[in-house]
């Protein structure tokens, strides 16, 4: 089986293309926001909505370290569910947390621009024009969102597999050929890229349990685990209980090597 992630413009029927190929090939669907929700920490409508960089940027700078376990978090999450490679992931980058996996059927899915406007001014109830400033302002604040959190830029084409123009076939035709690949050779899980994925999976549920080490280095390899963290000699046996103690209830963590050197 394998793994899709759709990224997608502003508020134009990307949900529904996924929504639809997960009916197909009967794997379950997931979106960012379905994630936050799960968060105390991230369940925020500044965060979600994306429509401004600064406000949201704001919000994640009033967290110590807030982009990095923000990043953490959403890895995690995203990571948890596409490890088991039945799901269709929809949202913002979701496919950058995952590394060199064979598997992973990478999306765009794209409209046309005016078709996009008529849509909004509908959904808005605003004018045309409004609506056009209003996907171009969106569009723009969900690049600089990626590129702020991951450093990518989410409309280089080069990044996906396909891409899809939904006005162009459809949603029921997009969700049929995007399906229709997702059962290639190609794109199914092999021993070597699913013990990858499950390796990723694990490190980054690391990252997100080890809240109060944000900058740890977590690296792993078939359920072990390698932690380096930077801490006060004097505090190393109390950094060291911390780490195993927030990393304890990880299903899949067979053992953790925890190393703590020293600031210079």
């Amino acid at each position: 089986m394998s793994i899709i992630c759709i990224s997608r413009g502003s508020y134009y029927r990307g949900k529904d293309v996924a929504e639809k190929v997960a009916a197909i090939l009967g794997y379950q669907c997931v979106s960012r926001d379905s994630l936050l929700a799960v968060s105390d920490e991230f369940d925020i409508p500044e965060i979600k909505l994306t429509r401004n960089i600064q406000h949201a940027t704001q919000i994640l700078e009033r967290y110590s370290f807030g982009r990095e376990r923000y990043v953490n978090f959403i890895s995690a999450e995203i990571l948890k569910r596409l490890k088991k490679d039945n799901h269709v992931y929809h949202g913002l980058a979701g496919q950058f947390f995952v590394k060199d996996i064979s598997h992973l059927l990478r999306i765009r899915v794209i409209a046309d621009l005016e078709e996009r406007v008529r849509a909004e001014a509908e959904r808005q109830n605003i004018s045309t024009d409004e609506a056009r400033l209003l996907l171009k302002h969106d569009d723009e604040e969900r690049q600089k969102w990626a590129l702020f959190l991951y450093g990518v830029d989410i409309t280089d084409p080069g990044l996906y597999d396909m891409t899809v123009n939904v006005s162009a076939m459809g949603v029921e035709d997009s969700a049929e050929l995007i399906a229709q690949t997702a059962t290639l050779s190609c794109y199914q899980a092999s021993e070597e890229s699913q013990r990858n994925i499950n390796d990723q999976a694990l490190a980054a549920e690391i990252r997100a349990a080890l809240f109060d080490f944000p900058l740890a280095g977590v690296s792993t390899r078939e359920g072990r685990a390698y932690v380096n963290v930077k801490a006060p000699e004097e505090q190393t046996a109390a950094i060291r209980a911390r780490i195993e103690l927030a990393v304890g209830g990880i299903i899949d963590l067979e053992m953790v090597d925890i190393r703590v050197d020293p600031f210079y």
